[in-house]
């Protein structure tokens, strides 16, 4: 069976040449359906570019990423934005709502782009905020909630749209430790429910919180291990 996320000797280079910067050097890493994985690494060790890559929201220099058994490598703008929208929900550490917005349209907003019915927008969005404990607030604008608050009405965006895998870049960053560990909990229910979770994070304490910890500095992999 395919692994879900294969990356093989990925390298993500800017400058090449005399004063080139290896952000990804040499990277290979397989994640499989349903794992929790956290990816660790502090501040310029590469970690946030390798995101950006398993998010298809950057291209590597050179190497091989296969999604789902499908070569993403070198897709158009286009095939990967279609692609992110059914693969991947994203929480980050800024929770990005329209301030315009109540918690349900947020989270009916990427649904809208899909073109998916409106009654199903409604049922799905629903259905989201109830998993996040904030059906009762769904008529709440952003800046009537806490942060807490918001960071789940962005993870209820996340996964309103079914996606397999859900990519959380420093979600709790942000946060006070109550709200940090409430939206922790969210994230290990839905990996218990099957999805595949991607934590990135500087943080030792949040990245404990994973099954398998992944560890990244100068931008390689230099640990790599079941927790």
């Amino acid at each position: 069976m395919a692994h879900l996320v294969e990356v093989k000797d990925v390298y993500k280079i800017y400058n090449p040449g005399e004063n080139e910067v290896r952000a990804l050097d040499g990277v290979s890493l397989t994640i499989d359906k349903g794992e929790f994985v956290a990816i660790i690494g502090q501040s310029g060790s590469g970690k946030s570019t390798f995101m950006n890559m398993l998010g298809l929201l950057d291209e590597c220099t050179s190497g091989e990423y296969y999604l789902n058994g499908k070569d993403v490598s070198h897709l158009t703008d286009d095939e990967l934005s279609d692609i992110r929208n059914k693969e991947i929900g994203f929480v980050f550490q800024g929770y990005n709502l329209i301030p315009s917005l109540t918690a349900q349209g947020n989270v009916e907003l990427p649904l809208t782009y899909r073109g998916m019915p409106k009654e199903e927008r409604h049922e799905r969005s629903l259905d989201a905020l109830s998993k996040v404990g904030l059906a009762e607030r769904k008529n709440h604008l952003p800046r009537q909630m806490s942060g807490g608050q918001q960071q789940r009405v962005a993870i209820a965006r996340a996964i309103a749209a079914r996606p397999p895998i859900i990519l959380a870049d420093e979600p709790t960053g942000a946060l006070d430790s109550h709200s940090g560990k409430e939206v922790l909990r969210i994230l290990k229910e839905l990996n218990e429910e099957g999805k595949t979770v991607i934590l990135i994070t500087h943080d030792e304490s949040i990245a404990a919180q994973a099954k398998r910890i992944v560890k990244v500095q100068d931008g390689k992999i230099v640990e790599d291990r079941k927790n």
